[in-house]
């Protein structure tokens, strides 16, 4: 079917053969880039010439033809339908002369007898001698085709040439043969536009509107090639939606054009099939992976100039380059393929090579070198390292890691190896902290070796104990200890924290072993024996958090800093340097990162007692990393999601958690914390038994070690709550009398919730006074949930003791603080509770129109406070500076008659800010 745009040229051609038989001999050149549709112009024409009874005559020249002497000539003649004998005869004429010179040439009297076969053959008919790719063509058959037409120039002939002359340095030999003579016809094909591509599409039987529509596009992938749009709209066959009768009716909505194995084949085709030189400039060209000029392609491919340049031009023609570059990413890949491994990565190293001269950025450099499959030289190993912190910063870790891991195969250096395999660790850890796993052994032989820095020694400790590995981790840091004091603060603060984190994820020895458990406790606990104090251990969390780059930071030390802080009820820093490097690990893609600072985010909404900041950061943790990836840290987010869910009143969810992922959860102090989160389920669930045998094994393995700490795992709140669903108040009162020995002073959360337990040991009115004591406490420790479940209880006691004003009170305090935190469950009970406050005014309403003196500000600030709320957390909630925060909570305390922040009524914290 021949193109709109091309009917122009084919009615010149049919004129030409009908007014030949008038005027005799005329010939038609016909130039255009490849794929321009030369080709099926010539079929179209020589399909017409038969159809009117012409005598046609078809050749067409071949690169791999051009040896082989008279070889178009002889596909003409075989068009012709010959007796034996005359077939024998042109043989004999063919062969008449020697072949082997380009300069051969038939004798006069062997061309006059080709002549008067040609004309016996047409029998008075119009002969039509049509030679497609004549570029290509052996000189020896152009010049005897040029002899015949001599002889026949009263003879009805037409003779038809195609051509894309590609390099100026080929003569062109038809245009010079005829370019004079009156016959002559020049006919130049360019590439469809945009009105001729939409009517290509049209005549394929596509509607009207979806012609219009996808002809755009067409044009953008083929450059108005016909030959690319006929591949282009075979891979599009099924995004069309045919009707009944065939035509196309509709086509799916399409961003842009699919490309397929069609067009794929049609450009390696056409590459293939073209000047060498075409096929060379344009896979320089794709290795080079932008737009290059002309003097870089030099470079690159050891070519003249004139050479590339007119390979450029040539492309640019056929549709495949506009712009200096690929139309469509298909056709770049096309041109690199037909290329094997050797030949391919040879490329790539030269493309390399010449970017690097140039002073490219490291990163477009590396794309060279990974597909070359690195070069072993130094400048090659630099390069791919800054790439891969380029990229890393832009927020591409995992080709980050490919740069990294060509840069180690690279490295001729031991010590730079090490380094190099350093960084590849950080770097894979940032998106799957499994695949560090793999790098593992080659490190530990790299510390035997003594290549390990110390840095990289305190980071290969940190994965093999985030692998659950925490005996060989003991053991490696053990070959740094001797230079600890060589190293700077952050270093000290480092490894302070991998100590720290190691004692977190030791082993636990399970009952029945054989010994072997307790044995790599024992080596874990001796190799860190030397355990610093809290407040340590808080200073070097903030030297390394102060510290931190999201590129550079040994990630598990950050993770170990961040927990030392929220185990210190340190929650308002831990959230603020959670929040500070949450958009960093954002625009880095760091996927591990993410997951755990959003875990720590969940830990500390769980001490916050704010339910649905805890199950939504724990959900996303464990969403963002899968749980195989967590290593021996899965106990952290999974105790966070099960505590949440819990006192949330979702005790299916809480249930399926519990059965799905305990297997994985490692046999480590993170485990008690799952444990605790079960126990608390199993409270929950009215399964005291169950809930006894957990806090107990919390027990077994935390009583009388470093980590027995009431903040870490409070493990005995749970256990003495299931000793009281036993009716044992003796032995829950032992456990808590321990837990408030060893609570520290100031960690009012452990003690306020201690109290509350303890007060169900005792009697009224004695526990209505703890409870009391336990509310008061709870408002310091900023742990709602902890304070509702207080209030809740004294509730209960002030209505035993027949404090109805009093009941009243904390029914509604604890009903609020309930509903605010997310407590469900405790919400509902509460809400069928007979607490709801009488006609009148009751001690609540009464303290509310006291709370008519303050201002507006006054009331933010103070209901803040009651809840807990430090005077940091206040600014940065209200938007407010620490000193004004001061300067209202001072004049709070003077209008309501109060010295401090103890003072303030409990119920300020449900008065809003509107004038009550």
């Amino acid at each position: 079917m021949i193109a709109v745009e091309r009917r122009v040229e084919l009615q010149t051609l049919k004129r030409m053969l009908n007014e030949c038989m008038t005027d005799g001999r005329t010939v038609a050149l016909v130039t255009g880039p490849g794929g321009v549709g030369k080709t099926e112009l010539l079929s179209g024409f020589s399909g017409y010439a038969k159809n009117i009874g012409a005598l046609v005559l078809s050749a067409s020249g071949a690169r791999s033809g051009q040896a082989h002497c008279l070889d178009v000539l002889a596909q003409l003649f075989r068009c012709i339908e010959l007796s034996a004998e005359t077939g024998e005869r042109i043989e004999r004429l063919l062969a008449s002369q020697e072949s082997g010179s380009r300069d051969f040439s038939l004798s006069a009297c062997a061309v006059d007898e080709l002549t008067a076969i040609l004309l016996d053959a047409a029998d008075g008919r119009p002969l039509v001698l049509a030679v497609d790719d004549a570029q290509y063509a052996d000189p020896a058959s152009l010049q005897v085709l040029f002899r015949v037409l001599r002889r026949l120039a009263s003879s009805p002939v037409v003779a038809v040439f195609s051509e894309w002359r590609i390099f100026s340095s080929r003569p062109p030999l038809v245009l010079a043969e005829f370019i004079k003579q009156p016959y002559f016809h020049l006919l130049s094909l360019e590439p469809l536009s945009l009105c001729g591509v939409t009517d290509w599409l049209r005549q394929r039987r596509l509607g009207e509107a979806s012609a219009e529509r996808l002809a755009p596009s067409f044009l953008a992938a083929t450059g108005g090639s016909p030959l690319l749009l006929q591949a282009l709209l075979q891979d599009q066959g099924h995004g069309f939606d045919e009707c009944g009768s065939g035509d196309v009716v509709s086509v799916s909505a399409m961003d842009e054009v699919l490309t397929g194995d069609h067009f794929k084949v049609a450009v390696e085709a056409c590459l293939h099939r073209w000047d060498p030189q075409l096929l060379d400039v344009a896979r320089g060209l794709a290795a080079l992976g932008a737009p290059a000029s002309a003097a870089v392609l030099v470079r690159l491919l050891k070519s003249e100039r004139r050479t590339v340049v007119e390979a450029l031009n040539a492309l640019a023609g056929t549709g495949l380059l506009r712009s200096g570059w690929f139309c469509h990413p298909a056709a770049r890949a096309a041109a690199l393929s037909g290329l094997d491994g050797e030949e391919l990565a040879a490329l790539y190293e030269r493309t390399a090579l010449l970017l690097h001269s140039d002073g490219a950025v490291p990163s477009e450099v590396a794309e060279r070198l990974v597909a070359a499959g690195g070069i072993a030289e130094r400048w090659s190993v630099d390069v791919l390292r800054n790439a891969a912190w380029q990229v890393l910063r832009e927020g591409n870790p995992s080709r980050a890691a490919e740069f990294l891991e060509v840069a180690q195969q690279a490295c001729g250096d031991a010590r730079e190896r090490a380094e190099v395999m350093g960084e590849l660790a950080r770097v894979l850890w940032l998106v799957k902290p499994a695949a560090v796993t793999s790098l593992l052994e080659p490190l530990s032989a790299l510390l035997k070796d003594g290549s390990l820095a110390d840095r990289s020694i305190v980071a290969l400790s940190t994965f093999l104990a985030w692998q659950g590995r925490a005996d060989e981790a003991a053991i490696v840091l053990e070959r740094v200890g001797a230079q600890e004091d060589e190293f700077d603060l952050t270093g000290a603060a480092e490894l302070t924290l991998a100590r720290q984190w190691i004692r977190w994820v030791v082993p636990l020895p399970l009952k029945g072993t054989d010994g072997a458990d307790e044995a790599t406790t024992a080596r874990c606990a001796e190799a860190t024996a030397e355990c610093e104090s809290w407040s340590d251990l808080v200073k070097s969390a903030e030297q390394v958090l102060q510290c931190c780059r999201i590129a550079d930071a040994l990630p598990v030390t950050v993770l170990s800093a961040l927990l030392v802080l929220t185990f210190d009820n340190r929650l308002d820093d831990a959230q603020r340097w959670c929040e500070a490097l949450g958009p960093e690990a954002e625009a880095h893609q760091a996927v591990a990162w993410v997951a755990v600072l959003a875990a720590v985010q969940g830990l500390v909404a769980v001490r916050r007692g704010d339910l649905a900041d805890a199950e939504r950061h724990s959900c996303r943790a464990l969403t963002a990393m899968p749980q195989h990836n967590w290593g021996a840290a899965l106990g952290l987010p999974l105790s966070c999601l099960v505590h949440a869910t819990t006192a949330m009143g979702k005790m299916d969810e809480a249930e399926m958690l519990i059965k799905e992922a305990l297997p994985q959860v490692h046999r480590n102090p993170f485990w008690l914390h799952f444990l605790h989160a079960r126990g608390r389920f199993y409270i929950e669930s009215d399964r005291p038994y169950a809930a006894l045998a957990d806090f107990q094994t919390c027990g077994r393995f935390l009583a009388g070690s470093v980590l027995d700490l009431p903040n870490f795992v409070p493990w005995r709140s749970g256990l003495a709550e299931a000793w009281l669903r036993l009716d044992d108040s003796l032995s829950a009162k032992a456990v808590l009398d321990d837990q408030l020995r060893m609570a520290n002073a100031g960690d009012r959360r452990v003690r306020g919730h201690s109290l509350r337990i303890m007060a169900a040991t005792l009697k009224n009115p004695a526990r209505a006074f703890m409870l009391r004591d336990a509310v008061q406490v709870l408002l310091e420790s900023g742990d709602r949930l902890e304070l509702a479940m207080a209030l809740a209880d004294s509730s209960d006691a002030e209505l035993e003791c027949g404090n109805l004003s009093e009941f009243r009170l904390s029914a509604h305090q604890a009903k609020q603080m309930a509903k605010m935190c997310g407590a469900v469950a405790l919400y509902r009970r509460l809400q069928n509770s007979d607490g709801a406050e009488e006609q009148g005014d009751t001690p609540l309403q009464k303290g509310i129109h006291r709370f008519a003196l303050l201002s507006e500000a006054e009331r933010k600030v103070a209901a803040l406070a009651v809840q807990g709320r430090s005077n940091r957390e206040i600014s940065r909630t209200l938007f407010i500076t620490m000193s004004t925060v001061e300067q209202h909570l001072t004049k709070t305390y003077r209008k309501l008659g109060v010295s401090s922040r103890l003072g303030l009524p409990v119920e300020l914290s449900l008065v809003g800010p509107a004038d009550h």
